[in-house]
């Protein structure tokens, strides 16, 4: 009975929970970097205390998209450098920084943050793209008017970003 009972107790701590290895932002990145190669800058919120959903698990997915949720259900955002690093970066402080910018037919599928333009037929269709797509931005995206063109600039993730393009596909029809 002894034995069942200590590999039943192997089983249950085989699962990997959130708690336990993202506690604190260094933390979390170590897990995430363990698993994805990915390294990232942490600056001032090494130390920053996460939350997360007591029965979220990281046992099953993604590594780079879990942390990537874990970071935006905080608050934070990471920022793709250069030297193939991510910075991370307060939401709040999004508006200073500088995101990478994709082609419409080439936005990748993640959480990460990209800026795309989008060309509509006419300022009027701009105008209404503006009115319609202010509705289904994340709190943290942006519409920026381009003004010498009929064009949207728009500041979102990479799976927002695709929703807008075949939201803008059926304004130009």
């Amino acid at each position: 009975m002894k034995r069942f009972v200590l590999i039943f107790a192997l089983m249950l701590s085989a699962g990997i929970h959130a708690e336990d290895n993202c506690k604190n932002l260094k933390a979390c990145s170590e897990w995430a970097t363990g698993r994805t190669g990915v390294k990232y800058e942490l600056g001032k919120f090494e130390k920053r205390s996460l939350k997360i959903d007591k029965d979220f698990s990281l046992a099953d997915g993604d590594a780079d998209f879990l942390f990537n949720y874990i970071l935006q259900n905080n608050d934070l955002v990471r920022l793709k450098r250069d030297n193939g690093t991510y910075q991370i970066i307060n939401a709040r402080e999004m508006k200073d920084f500088q995101f990478p910018t994709v082609k419409a037919e080439e936005i990748p599928s993640t959480l990460d943050f990209f800026t795309a333009e989008f060309t509509l037929g006419s300022k009027e269709r701009v105008s209404n793209a503006r009115t319609i797509l202010k509705k289904y931005l994340s709190k943290n995206g942006r519409l920026l008017e381009v003004s010498d063109a009929p064009k949207l600039q728009v500041l979102e993730t990479g799976l927002q970003l695709n929703a807008i393009k075949l939201m803008i596909n059926e304004l130009n029809k």
